[in-house]
This record gives structure tokens, C-alpha cells and sequence, in this order.
């Protein structure tokens, strides 16, 4: 003999908004799976193909950098820095410090001053 009724034994009656809710939830589940999938599969053919590598352009050579003293001036000293040269120059009159840029030549800054006697 069973201790159970028959009406426990019957199923409850499903409520029709649970069902839908579940099925919502359920679908959303899915289709974010889905999505997450479709993501990581760009990802890994991004990767093979190289996207997001910068592309090499081949640099133009550097053109030569000429320049002339004007008469009377010579060079003391002269110093680098990255895409610089400083030289320092005197002449009967002045001295003077000179910073060139060396991608195209122009004089970016000069200090002067009068020169020892």
C-alpha cells in the first residue's frame, strides 16, 4: 500500500507565465551563447590574418642636410641629440649657441652673445 493520494500523484498545474518567463530566459541564454561564439571565432581569424598590426611603410631616406658658416666663424663644440645638433660658434664678434633640426636644417633656436676679447 502506497501512503500517496491519487491527486498527489497527479502533476500540478504549470503556470503559464513561469513557462514563458523560463522560455525567455531560456532563449536569451542561448542566443548569448551563441554570440559569445561568434566573438571569440572573429577573434581567433583576426588574429590569424594579423588584424590590428600596423602596416610598414617603407621610410623615405632621409634627404642630406647641407649648411655653410658665414665668414669668420668657426665651430668650438659641437653635441647630438635626437634629430638635433647643437653647435656651439664663434666669429671676431659674437659667439653663439645653435640648435638645428636635422630633418630639415632650420635653426630652431640661437643664443647670443658677444665674444671674449
Amino acid at each position: 500500500m502506497s501512503n500517496f493520494s491519487d491527486s498527489e500523484l497527479t502533476e500540478s498545474p504549470v503556470d503559464a507565465k513561469s513557462a514563458a518567463n523560463y522560455r525567455l530566459a531560456l532563449g536569451a541564454v542561448i542566443g548569448l551563447g551563441v554570440v559569445i561564439v561568434i566573438v571569440i571565432a572573429v577573434m581567433v581569424f583576426g588574429m590569424v590574418e594579423g588584424w590590428g598590426k600596423k602596416p610598414v611603410v617603407a621610410a623615405a631616406p632621409p634627404k642630406p642636410v647641407s649648411m655653410t658658416l658665414a665668414p669668420g666663424y668657426r665651430i668650438l663644440s659641437s653635441d647630438t641629440q635626437p634629430g638635433r645638433l647643437i653647435l656651439h660658434v664663434r666669429s671676431e664678434a659674437i659667439d653663439e649657441i645653435d640648435i638645428i633640426d636635422l630633418t630639415d636644417g632650420r635653426i630652431i633656436s640661437q643664443i647670443h652673445a658677444e665674444a671674449p676679447k
